[in-house]
């Protein structure tokens, strides 16, 4: 008898639907939160577009300009070897010296991820591109905001901003009175007097709010994105190695489980609240005061508890270390600092011969200062990376504290945004830095000259993707991060709608 049960509740769930759409259309509630999410997610989501396809544009001029230099300096050695040019102090690509500074530096750039414009994350702190030189690491890198584990939960307004603040309150706007105002106006009772059971009217109405919003959620970006992608405007195509369609297109199946699941969480913590019987009042004022200790307060908390936790050494005293390193090895080489314009006028000096050069004593000093305060700052670098690295699994660890927290850290993962990937971009960074310096410092100690040959050995800057499993790893972490929760709370429904009064 048992299985002919469930098809006259399965129809009763679909005329429950059907009755819930009916009264939603009638109500204006329904198509000015609908209309205001469209407009949040497509003004999100258009200037998601804007800041990647402008950052992708600048990092595009960024490596044309790195690949011209180099060509006109090539240009400039042949002329130099043939006798047809003459170099200056200032522009010598002989110059083993000249070249690992300013004059012959080499970016190195953070191509835009498939799902980029969907959570720009961090893009408006850290830099995506850094100009590697022979200075010391500390100088060129500068990075942002070191002291902070959690930075900012919010720069641009994009996509992942609209998730993770806005949409549960358009949740609650839309759910916050399921049961409440159907007991209020006397109808609760009539509905279950029916062959209904309450938790067939509960999915119901849940299931009609979820599409209305989950909608434009999950199935607008991905149709915008498709295009973008297909029209080239996605990705810095052809220069950065960049996830391919697809891995992309396994990145939005997971973006959509983890909006999902994040709005799954606020639905069940609806649920929960509906189902201890309170007024409409009551249950709009217990929603609004949790979504400010779990979005707002519980980063705050949990950002102090791990600075505490784990602090990282202070900024300013590296940059107070910096400048009395750099002091002190500009006194022990003030002589050759001294030297400055000693080769202006003198151009035929400066020519190779015999495979060697001559150093200007300028730059032979900026050379050895580099190097000693490269290596003076080494050990307080080293213990930034260390706490960062501590800090960053601490914040892993407890971040379930905060569903906000953990979905936004899901999406920018997923974005290519994320305090992982950025990690990742400058440790590769500091690889080519150190290759850079292997090249050239060995030549300068030695004064070989460069020969045009010796341009196709130069480092090269060569981002390496994340693994793509790594990738889904975090967001399937994610995604059972919030679900957990939202069973939890689904649970505690359960059990308190058992003993829940119609009356």
């Amino acid at each position: 008898m048992t299985p002919s049960l469930h098809p006259p509740q399965g129809r009763r769930l679909l005329a429950v639907m059907r009755q819930e759409c009916r009264l939603l259309r009638a109500e204006r509630t329904l198509w000015a939160v609908g209309a205001l999410f469209v407009l949040l997610v497509a003004y999100a989501l258009g200037n998601g577009l804007l800041q990647t396809a402008s950052r992708d544009r600048a990092q595009a001029a960024v490596a044309q300009a790195d690949r011209d230099t180099r060509a006109a300096q090539r240009v400039l050695l042949e002329g130099i070897f043939a006798g047809t040019a003459q170099p200056t102090p200032f522009e010598n690509p002989a110059d083993p010296s000249r070249m690992a500074s300013g004059y012959g530096g080499h970016h190195a750039i953070l191509p835009t991820a498939a799902l980029g414009p969907v959570a720009l994350g961090q893009s408006d702190l850290f830099p995506s591109q850094f100009h590697v030189t022979s200075q010391s690491r500390v100088v060129f890198m500068n990075p942002s905001d070191i002291e902070s584990p959690w930075h900012l939960l919010s720069g641009h307004f994009d996509l992942a901003f609209v998730i993770v603040y806005l949409l549960p309150l358009l949740i609650f706007a839309l759910s916050y009175n399921l049961l409440s105002a159907e007991r209020e106006n006397g109808t609760l009772r009539l509905l279950l007097s029916q062959p209904l059971r309450l938790r067939t009217l509960l999915a119901g109405k849940l299931t009609v709010r979820a599409a209305v919003l989950l909608g434009p959620a999950v199935l607008l970006p991905v149709a915008v994105l498709l295009v973008a992608r297909h029209a080239g405007t996605v990705g810095a195509a052809g220069m950065t190695g960049a996830t391919g369609m697809g891995a992309s297109s396994d990145a939005t199946l997971w973006w959509a489980l983890l909006v999902g699941a994040y709005a799954l969480f606020w639905f069940a913590l609806v649920v929960a609240v509906n189902a201890f019987g309170a007024s409409s009042a009551t249950n709009a004022m217990v929603l609004v005061i949790a979504w400010v200790l779990l979005v707002l307060v519980a980063p705050v908390l949990l950002n102090l508890a791990v600075t505490q936790a784990s602090p990282a050494p202070s900024r300013t005293e590296l940059a107070t270390r910096q400048r009395i390193v750099t002091a002190e090895a500009m006194k022990r080489h003030a002589d050759l600092m001294s030297t400055d314009y000693q080769h202006v006028g003198r151009g035929a000096v400066l020519v190779p011969r015999d495979g060697k050069i001559e150093i200007a004593g300028r730059l032979l000093g900026n050379y050895l200062i580099e190097k000693e305060v490269d290596a003076a700052i080494q050990p307080a670098l080293d213990r930034f990376d260390t706490q960062q690295a501590r800090q960053q699994v601490l914040l892993g660890r407890f971040s379930a504290v905060s569903p906000a927290a953990v979905a936004y850290e899901g999406m920018t993962a997923l974005a290519g945004t994320g305090t992982r990937r950025q990690a990742r971009f400058e440790a590769q960074t500091v690889a080519y830095h150190a290759a850079w310096k292997r090249f050239f410092f060995a030549r300068i100690d030695a004064r070989d000259a460069l020969a045009p040959a010796d341009f196709d050995r130069i480092p090269a800057f060569a981002w390496q993707e994340e693994p793509a499993g790594l990738v889904r790893g975090q967001a399937a972490w994610a995604v059972l991060q919030l679900l957990v929760p939202s069973l939890l709370l689904f649970g505690v429904a359960a059990w308190r709608l058992r003993r829940f009064s119609v009356a």
